[in-house]
């Protein structure tokens, strides 16, 4: 069973990272996980895996943004009036930091990046590693067993 309790701190632990912006991103995400342990909201181990998956949202945002030059609006691919105007405004402002801080991680841009069932995401499309069935995400969620295949692979694909 899913801890109903991550879904909404994701959205705290993006919101923390968000204020702390004289720190770097890698920062700011720290500061998030770490208040989010002291505070006692969510276990070490929790709050460790939130900040992975914002790392992982945010930098696939920004490599997507720096590799094509197209806008967020194209990474997230479905229609912006349906998302929650706050968390665009958080999203964007955190993908331009990442976009920044890029430049020093150029030796993972390369990596394959991968989401699993199970795990939380942000905004944007997922596609199945299996059948390329296509999994749109308009707010922070669990991602799921593809309906189509059963496949638990997925990953964003560049166009």
């Amino acid at each position: 069973m899913k801890d109903q309790n991550l879904l909404p701190a994701y959205r705290k632990m993006l919101s923390r990272a968000e204020a702390a912006k004289k720190n770097t991103l890698h920062q700011r995400i720290e500061i998030a996980v770490e208040t989010a342990v002291e505070l006692n909201e969510l276990s070490r181990e929790e709050a460790e895996n939130i900040g992975d998956y914002l790392r992982r949202d945010l930098q696939d945002a920004a490599e997507f943004i720096v590799s094509t030059e197209q806008a967020l609006a194209d990474w997230i691919r479905f229609d912006l009036e349906l998302i929650e105007e706050h968390l665009l405004n958080m999203f964007s402002m955190m993908v331009d930091q990442s976009r920044l801080e890029l430049d020093n991680l150029a030796e993972r841009a390369h990596q394959a990046m991968e989401w699993h069932t199970g795990e939380i995401t942000g905004l944007g499309t997922l596609y199945c590693a299996n059948c390329n069935k296509p999994i749109h995400f308009r707010k922070p969620d669990y991602i799921p067993t593809c309906d189509n295949c059963e496949s638990t692979l997925f990953n964003r694909a560049l166009d």
